[in-house]
């Protein structure tokens, strides 16, 4: 089996950022190697949002729904595109790793080919919820990190 990459969003302490995904501060990395024997993972990297670096000049909603912004500003071509930015972070990932997510980042990361994954809500750690993706994904003998 050939390696693949996870994405997650953190917040600036390290755990995952419980928003949704396009606003958070940070995105960590991980590269996943299965095998018939075990999965190993390993962490590539932090990544800042590339939001992070602007002036907060992003169209914002202030009709925002539970789905993020209203269905007018989901239309506008301008705002859609704002969302592609966070593939600068995130390019190469096959999965991201999220329960919060609008519409449009939905899909951003559809057209990407990126495939978003639920993780239980409990969970504050990026390497348990990993974890937990992985048990899901794999059934090896083993599991080490």
């Amino acid at each position: 089996m050939t390696a693949m990459k996870v994405a997650l969003s953190i917040d600036n302490d390290g755990n995952l950022y419980k928003q949704n995904l396009w606003t958070a501060p940070k995105f960590v990395i991980f590269e996943v190697f299965p095998n018939e024997n075990y999965v190993e993972y390993t962490k590539v990297e932090e990544k800042d949002n590339p939001w992070s670096q602007e002036d907060e000049s992003v169209i914002c909603d202030p009709m925002a729904c539970e789905d993020g912004c209203s269905d007018q500003v989901k239309e506008d071509i301008n705002h859609l595109s704002e969302h592609y930015i966070i593939l600068e972070a995130i390019k190469g990932c096959e999965y991201f790793l999220s329960n919060f997510f609008c519409g449009n980042i939905q899909k951003v990361l559809e057209n990407a080919n990126i495939k978003i994954c639920p993780y239980p809500l409990f969970i504050k750690k990026p390497e348990i919820a990993l974890n937990n993706f992985l048990i899901s994904c794999y059934t090896p003998k083993n599991s080490r990190n």
